[in-house]
């Protein structure tokens, strides 16, 4: 059997106002609402997305740091849409790179490190069309 190398648990319970959920991992909670509950907090889709984009953040800055490579900046914005048609999955993903100090070639690398890496996009890109851009500023 495999041996485990990362564990992630959390969970999430009913409040008082219909459509919103009380999120915990560890010693942290945090509130995500429904996009037809009070829409009010941080949505599920939202939260997802997040997940996507802190994962490229993430994965790109660690794999630069521990390899010695050049880094300045990146923000990784994730728009998600989903349509009558493709309900209740997404009709399209796009996730944008924006990088600074560093070269296109490098960009383009440091993208497809996070393609070939990151578990939460390589699990939607099984079953949703993403596209992936990246820029250097």
């Amino acid at each position: 059997m495999a041996e485990v190398r990362t564990r992630y648990a959390t969970k999430s319970k009913t409040t008082d106002v219909p459509g919103r959920t009380l999120n915990s991992a560890r010693t942290n909670h945090w509130v995500i609402d429904s996009p037809s509950g009070p829409n009010e907090a941080v949505t599920t889709g939202e939260s997802f997305m997040a997940g996507i984009a802190a994962c490229g953040v993430s994965l790109v800055e660690m794999h630069t740091v521990r390899n010695n490579l050049p880094f300045g900046t990146l923000e990784v914005s994730v728009d998600a849409t989903r349509t009558d048609e493709s309900w209740p999955d997404f009709a399209a993903i796009d996730v944008h790179f924006t990088y600074t100090g560093i070269d296109g070639d490098q960009a383009a690398s440091y993208t497809q490190i996070w393609m070939e890496n990151c578990p939460l996009y390589r699990a939607v890109a099984k079953a949703t069309k993403v596209t992936v851009t990246h820029k250097v500023k």
